[in-house]
């Protein structure tokens, strides 16, 4: 993960769409040879923001640098250095998932050279002579991720590319993004599914009301602000740092604390009469970090 020189950098950037803003003057970056998790409520600007990085929305004000090209100016440059998905995925299903890999590649500019490699790599080599129509929705997902890769881009774009998918083939798809990645190439994730970019993302940016909330290694959320606390009784414990103005959960046998600093947890424990087992950091879930973040969930 390279934070010194980013795939993509946000600079004060706008859209309105008549009386609505979609992207309020947002600043972020996305760190390059990693998978950045693109979180937000709906309306959040997460869409919107893929669509501008392609060219496909003429923003009203700010900075977009992609693959260290101005965009739009310099789309022309960086085109072939990008795949996408947005959106639904544009297959034509009258025809066979090899067939459809060769119109991307004519369409792109590219060679056929890499449709067998690629069919191999989302698993479809065995129905590449079917028609899309006859295909489940994770096998169009992955015929169209084999779509994105043709041209063997620096920079993937993925909008919600894990959506009904059941779960052996987001535990495949997620597989097959983290090879990409540790290729060296570059992975944007936007998924209204917590736990999928929990289990995939190195870097997370989190958006809502078409600003930046927060942006940082996954790992650094995860672990920060927690103290995990086990004691012979938790209730008493949970009712004592209640008194004190800590709140605490219930977490299988121990408690999670709202509490970074753990000394202090121990010394209000200790005046009730309460001696814990153990007292360290907590590694909380991307959900409680998310929802304490926008105060609303990602639904």
């Amino acid at each position: 993960m390279n934070l010194t020189d980013p795939a993509i950098e946000i600079e004060g950037l706008v859209k309105r769409y008549k009386s609505t803003t979609a992207l309020a003057g947002l600043d972020c970056v996305v760190p390059s040879g990693a998978i950045t998790g693109l979180l937000g409520p709906n309306g959040a600007g997460k869409t919107t923001l893929f669509r501008s990085l392609l060219g496909l929305t003429r923003t009203d004000a700010g900075r977009i640098l992609v693959l260290d090209q101005e965009i739009p100016r310099g789309l022309v440059g960086v085109t072939k250095k990008i795949g996408a998905i947005i959106e639904e995925p544009g297959l034509i299903r009258a025809l066979t998932g090899r067939v459809n890999l060769h119109v991307a590649a004519d369409q792109l500019g590219f060679g056929h050279e890499r449709i067998d490699e690629l069919l191999e790599f989302v698993g479809l080599q065995g129905d590449a002579g079917r028609k899309v129509d006859e295909y489940s929705k994770g096998m169009r997902q992955r015929l169209a991720l084999a779509a994105a890769l043709i041209g063997d881009p620096q920079l993937l774009l993925l909008d919600e590319p894990l959506d009904g998918l059941d779960p052996a083939g987001q535990m495949a798809f997620r597989a097959r993004l983290r090879e990409i990645a540790d290729s060296g190439q570059t992975v944007v994730v936007s998924s209204h599914d917590l736990a999928d970019i929990e289990a995939l993302a190195d870097y997370v940016v989190v958006l809502n009301h078409g600003k930046l909330v927060t942006e940082g290694p996954l790992e650094d959320m995860l672990s920060g602000g927690f103290t995990r606390v086990v004691t012979d009784n938790s209730d008493a414990a949970l009712a004592a740092l209640s008194t004190a103005g800590i709140d605490a959960r219930q977490d299988g046998g121990a408690l999670v604390v709202e509490e970074e600093d753990g000394s202090r947890v121990v010394r209000v424990l200790a005046e009730a009469g309460i001696y814990p087992k153990e007292v360290g950091p907590a590694r909380s879930t991307l959900e409680s970090v998310f929802l304490g973040m926008t105060g609303e969930d990602d639904q």
